[in-house]
């Protein structure tokens, strides 16, 4: 994954996001040159993509206040019809080769849907939103992170998922996460009704980006996630 192929699929997805409806309100990711400090405490020049407003995302306060800080702070890339928000940053070490040095991928619920005068829409396209407005769904919040610099065996992989913001949760993933194949995640089992609707759009081919496996041989042993477009068989070879 380089920063152009990353900042080639922004693109293409911002666009499918917007033509579907599944965006009301959308930040294009910025990009910065900054520094990072890795394991080894050296200090290398870095480009950050998708840098946002500093929240109370990981403080341990109720949701309901998180939520409002992200949205009052504008700090999430995409916006979805129901209050959904959802943010894609990545950090690269340049010089050299451009290696990818860390990513978070997050989807925040609104825990409080809108109202019908705030969200029209919402409540009269059935055909697009009739799942996401069912009294029994429990929404929680989705993490991706990839931190290799911060790895220990099977407890915290360098790529894990987290659900619902639970602490210890990190479900090890086999490899580094594109932008959008979270956002097809997300779409694919909590939006079905709009992705279906638009599977025309959210399916048309993206360039296949070849990741490096980061997951472990103790990982692998454990439940874990084989993400997007991954070829198995360099998913058994690596």
């Amino acid at each position: 994954m380089t920063p152009a192929a990353l900042l080639r699929q922004i693109n293409a997805l911002y666009s499918r996001a917007i033509l579907s409806n599944l965006s009301v309100k959308q930040f294009m990711p910025t990009q910065k040159n900054s520094s990072y400090v890795g394991g080894d405490g050296v200090v290398t020049p870095a480009l950050l993509i998708g840098d946002l407003p500093s929240t109370s995302a990981l403080k341990n306060i109720a949701y309901a206040d998180i939520y409002d800080d992200i949205n009052l702070k504008d700090a999430y890339h995409i916006k979805l019809p129901d209050g959904g928000l959802i943010s894609f940053q990545y950090i690269f070490e340049l010089g050299g080769e451009e290696k990818l040095i860390k990513h978070r991928l997050a989807y925040f619920p609104c825990s409080v849907l809108p109202t019908i005068e705030e969200a029209p829409e919402l409540y009269e396209r059935d055909e697009l939103f009739g799942d996401i407005l069912m009294n029994r769904i429990v929404r929680f919040p989705i993490r991706i992170d990839y931190d290799p610099k911060n790895h220990k065996e099977v407890f915290h992989p360098k790529c894990h998922l987290t659900l619902g913001q639970f602490q210890e949760c990190r479900i090890p993933i086999a490899a580094p996460v594109m932008p959008y194949v979270f956002l097809l995640f997300v779409v694919r089992n909590f939006y079905s009704r709009l992705y279906k609707h638009n599977m025309n759009i959210f399916e048309k081919r993206m360039p296949y980006v070849p990741l490096d496996f980061t997951i472990t041989e103790s990982e692998r042993r454990i439940s874990h996630f084989v993400m997007g477009r991954n070829r198995r068989s360099e998913y058994v070879s690596a």
